[in-house]
């Protein structure tokens, strides 16, 4: 959530609300209870391994060839790869400033 990462939500706050929530009939799922967790321990593992900012934590994908083709970054970065998904997300991102978890991961 937009208002998780800009600090106008706490995570504390979220997660004594889902349990609460999930005293009653109008429970959360498991999914949203879960990503507050996996939100969490992204900056967890931030904090623990530094590095990871800079390199890949998963050592075998080490030996990836990116592209060096600006044109390329550019057509990404605008939203204009040819992939719908990966185009409105980059779009969506460029015109309000984030996106849904689910779409990062494309």
């Amino acid at each position: 959530s937009h208002h998780l990462v800009r600090g106008e939500l706490s995570p504390r706050d979220v997660y004594w609300a889902c349990r609460r929530a999930a005293a009653s009939d109008a429970g959360p799922s498991k999914t949203f209870d879960r990503r507050i967790h996996w939100r969490d321990l992204a900056y967890y593992q931030l904090h623990c391994f530094p590095e990871m900012g800079d390199v890949g934590i998963r050592r075998h994908y080490d030996s990836t060839a990116w592209s060096t083709d600006a044109a390329r970054l550019e057509a990404w970065k605008a939203g204009r790869t040819g992939f719908p998904m990966v185009d409105a997300a980059m779009r969506q991102l460029r015109a309000v400033g984030w996106v849904p978890q689910a779409v990062r991961m494309v």
